[in-house]
């Protein structure tokens, strides 16, 4: 796998990630015409802003599980960190329960979950009509998350380079 991408583990990650990036594009894409377009949620903003806000969550996604992968020395428990991190990521983004009304831990651990940032980015850009320029903590926080996995860029080099895995 390494060898077949001129030794790059960034072109190695993009070419596995690229065809569940489109698949999880295309399914925002169609949430996000059945919420505005179908069922007529509020939407001040307008459509792109609010793609855009997607396909950062996606991506920040991604960004997020590559770094864990990257620590964690077995994928299994990486797998289970990040599925278990995705289903409190609804409880403690705001998405169920007004994050300023939880303890001011959890108000400080909901940063660091990227569905809080798209959340927030929900409600400035779709529901308020706020300009992008109003929401860029979000946007800036969606972006640190999507450069996560080149902190762990040499750990997957060295991964690759002393585990041989047979295709």
């Amino acid at each position: 796998w390494l060898r077949r991408s001129n030794d790059s583990i960034v072109l190695a990650l993009l070419g596995k990630l690229l065809p569940q990036t489109l698949i999880f594009v295309t399914t925002g894409l169609l949430y996000l015409s059945i919420l505005y377009g179908y069922l007529h949620f509020p939407l001040n903003s307008g459509f792109f802003p609010m793609f855009l806000a997607m396909l950062l969550l996606v991506l920040a996604a991604q960004g997020f599980a590559i770094f864990v992968t990257g620590i964690a020395r077995r994928n299994r428990i990486a797998l289970s960190f990040c599925g278990l991190w995705g289903v409190l990521s609804f409880s403690v983004s705001g998405f169920t329960f007004p994050v300023p009304a939880m303890p001011q831990l959890m108000q400080l651990m909901s940063d660091l979950f990227p569905m809080r940032h798209y959340y927030l980015l929900y409600v400035d850009q779709a529901l308020n009509g706020y300009p992008i320029a109003c929401a860029w903590p979000s946007v800036v926080a969606l972006l640190l998350f999507i450069m996560l996995p080149l902190a762990v860029n040499g750990r997957y080099r060295a991964a690759f380079l002393k585990y041989h895995y047979k295709p």
